[in-house]
Formats: structure tokens, C-alpha cells, sequence
């Protein structure tokens, strides 16, 4: 490991002690309004300057997150691997503002990799020579469509999704890190099982399903369209991706994937960076669930439950 991530993993025991516990979760589902959590959060460390809202509080704590670990993580590529998301996030915000005439930049993250202008300008003038050749060619592939008449959300998030996974791939691959490589198979899979309760409730055929379904898992996709079939059923599959298949809950099936492949990870590699940025992106999720539950009025015993539940 290079002194640079020696380093960096140092600084990020630190900063893992921040993390907000289990018994700081039960405190703030105890708030009595959206305002009394925000109060709570900005006691433990989130930047409620200015903020109109909860969401945007944590909005800004995500983007904080994107711009440490462009400091923890010393390996370019692994990096590029972690701000994929977030940059095609920006890209399908930037995508449909510039069909729909809307303006979606406050959605957008301004820590990802691509600085939000030059994006921008890069959508407006039809030049997507900055991006990567995947991102480059999904842009151009979806200007294309929407030239021939075919205008929708959709056409934009199955094919910039398509070139997301492609990137994961490629970045992982170029880390030369076979834990990277795992993650990036483990999502491809997590989507492409989630699809299936997706496209039931939907009412949609299993040759759309195969449209949809996306490259680099483990999991075959005839497997998939044969699970969506009632051919196979959700025991066939991994353990960790059964319930998955029932409820279409990516983000908990891939903190269980996570769980398994990092607990177990070299701790003297780039692991402490990657445990500690899904911890952090994990944690604003669960602020912003217990949040919206409170704002919502849901029984504080139930929000304690699912606490509890998912802290197990």
C-alpha cells in the first residue's frame, strides 16, 4: 500500500468514528417535527446552514462525502469507480433538462468527477467529448432517439444506466482490484434481480424485461427472465439476492453484499476508504428515511423498529 493511502486510512478512522450510532438513530426518530431532527443533525456534525429543507441538508452531506474521498482514496481509478454513480446521476439530470426545458441543476452533485459547468455546457453545445467513451456514446445514442421521435425518461435512464454499468466495469477492471471487481458484478446483479417484482407489478413481458437487464453480473440473465417466468423461484438464487427478488430493495441487498466482501477485505488497501464511503452514503439514507418518516407522522415505535431491524 502506498504511504499516500497509509495515510489516508488513518484519517478515515478518525472520521469513522463520526458515524452516527444506532442509539443517535432511536434519538432522532424521538424528533417531534422535521425542524427538532435537522436541530439534532447539525448537533452531530451535518451542515444545516442556510437550509431550507432536510433533503437539502443532506444533499449537501453527500457532497461533503464525494469530496473527502477524492482525498482518502489515493487510486485514480477506484475513484473514478466510487463518483461513477453520482456523474450519471448529473448526466440523466442534465439529459432531461435539456429535453424537458427544465432546469435540474440544484439536483445535481457538485463533488462527482465532472464539474457540473462544464457538463452543462458540454449538453447544451451537443459535445461530449469530455465524458467517458461510454457516457459519450450513451449521450449520443439518446440525442438520436429523441431526433427520431422517441421522447421519454425512459429512453434516457435505460441507456445512460447501460453505460453506467459499462463504466463500473471498466473502472474496476483498470484498478486491478478484484474486490472492485466484485462490487461492480454484485450491482449488475442487485439491479437485474430487482427488475423482476418491478416489471411484474408493471404488468410488463419478459422480452421487456431482457431490454432492461444489464452486463457484468454473475447471475445469467436467463436465469432472470426465467425467475420472472415462475420457471425457477427466488431460492435458486444467491442467498443474499432471494429477498431482493420479492420486495426490489437494491440498496439492501448490495449493504449485505458490501457487508461480506469488505468485512473480510485487506485492511491495508484502499478497503478502509471503500468501507468507509458506503457507510457514510448509508447513513444519509437512513437519516433521510427516519427523517421522512417523522415528517410523515408513522408511530415512532414502527420507526424504531425498522431501526432496529435494519442495525442487525
Amino acid at each position: 500500500m502506498s504511504s499516500e493511502q497509509l495515510f489516508a486510512n488513518g484519517r478515515i478512522a478518525v472520521l469513522s468514528n463520526k458515524l452516527l450510532t444506532p442509539d443517535k438513530y432511536l434519538r432522532l426518530a424521538e424528533s417531534s417535527s422535521v425542524a427538532e431532527a435537522v436541530r439534532q443533525l447539525s448537533e452531530w456534525g451535518y451542515d444545516a446552514t442556510n437550509c431550507d429543507d432536510c433533503e437539502q441538508m443532506l444533499r449537501r452531506s453527500l457532497d461533503a462525502t464525494l469530496s473527502e474521498v477524492k482525498e482518502l482514496c489515493t487510486s485514480q481509478n477506484a475513484l473514478r469507480f466510487l463518483l461513477c454513480k453520482y456523474d450519471y446521476h448529473n448526466a440523466k439530470a442534465l439529459m432531461k433538462g435539456k429535453y424537458m426545458r427544465l432546469d435540474f441543476g440544484d439536483s445535481c452533485y457538485a463533488n462527482a468527477f465532472y464539474p457540473v459547468s462544464d457538463m452543462s455546457r458540454a449538453f447544451v453545445d451537443d459535445d461530449y467529448s469530455l465524458f467517458t467513451k461510454n457516457m459519450a456514446t450513451a449521450c449520443d445514442a439518446i440525442d438520436a432517439e429523441f431526433a427520431d421521435g422517441r421522447r421519454s425518461a425512459q429512453v434516457i435512464d435505460r441507456t445512460l444506466d447501460k453505460a453506467y454499468f459499462a463504466d463500473l466495469r471498466h473502472f474496476a477492471r483498470l484498478s486491478a482490484s478484484k474486490l472492485l471487481v466484485r462490487l461492480a458484478e454484485a450491482q449488475a446483479d442487485a439491479v437485474n434481480v430487482s427488475l423482476v417484482p418491478r416489471f411484474k407489478k408493471a404488468g410488463m413481458t419478459s422480452d421487456r424485461l431482457r431490454e432492461w437487464l444489464i452486463e457484468g453480473g454473475r447471475i445469467k440473465h436467463d436465469a432472470i427472465v426465467a425467475l420472472f417466468n415462475g420457471e425457477i423461484s427466488a431460492r435458486e438464487l444467491p442467498e443474499e439476492y432471494r429477498q431482493l427478488a420479492e420486495d426490489g430493495d437494491v440498496e439492501a441487498a448490495l449493504a449485505v453484499v458490501r457487508k461480506q466482501l469488505l468485512d473480510y477485505a485487506d485492511p491495508m488497501t484502499l478497503q478502509p476508504a471503500l468501507q468507509y464511503f458506503y457507510a457514510k452514503v448509508a447513513e444519509t439514507e437512513s437519516v433521510r428515511r427516519i427523517v421522512a418518516d417523522v415528517k410523515n407522522g408513522v408511530d415512532k415505535e414502527k420507526i424504531k423498529e425498522k431501526i432496529n431491524a435494519n442495525a442487525r
